[in-house]
């Protein structure tokens, strides 16, 4: 039997699998079941620790999550139809409120650093070419500089909506929450 020492993610693994089935090059070298067994009480300890903190931390206001499923329910459906111009005058062409969402979404999430939270359009929708009043609340990377940020968010929303011969009066960007990079939340 060789007596080296195991990766952490082997070790991990096999702490994973409830240490089944056994493995003699863990369990049986002394170096690598005292790594197992700290790897162990580490574990033990975070979930501990985590437990704890869930519990100090004060329940959610019900209403909390009953507004977030109203947003939901809101963006997810099509809405009304907004017409645009068609290029022959005995045809009727329409986009849907939820589709106009789904580019400002789109438009928004382009722009490097932001994530569109949520989205709504005021203004007299159903008329063609009435001016469209879009809000946009993001998210912002942090250590970005948001003013520039919601500036390109606005543009790109803008420059969007127009290509699609839609009339935008006005872009308002709400900074809703700043993000992390991924790399940098698990630091």
């Amino acid at each position: 039997m060789s007596e080296q020492t195991v990766t952490l993610e082997r070790l991990s693994d096999y702490l994973d699998s409830g240490r089944f089935p056994y493995d003699p090059e863990i369990e049986d070298v002394p170096e690598n079941a005292g790594q197992l067994a700290v790897l162990q009480r580490l574990r033990s300890l975070s979930g501990r620790l985590i437990s704890d903190e869930a519990a100090a931390e004060p329940e959610p206001d019900p209403s909390w999550f009953s507004g977030v499923m109203d947003r939901v329910r809101r963006e997810a459906r099509s809405g009304r139809d907004i017409p645009l111009l068609a290029s022959d005058a005995f045809e009727t062409l329409h986009v849907t409120e939820g589709a106009v969402r789904g580019l400002i979404r789109e438009a928004g999430d382009s722009v490097p650093g932001a994530v569109v939270i949520s989205c709504s359009i005021d203004g007299s929708v159903t008329e063609l070419g009435a001016p469209l009043h879009v809000e946009v609340t993001i998210s912002a990377l942090r250590g970005e500089f948001v003013p520039a940020m919601a500036d390109e968010v606005r543009q790109a929303v803008a420059d969007r909506l127009t290509a699609q011969e839609l009339v935008v009066e006005t872009v308002d960007i709400v900074i809703g929450d700043v993000h992390l990079l991924e790399s940098e939340a698990s630091q």
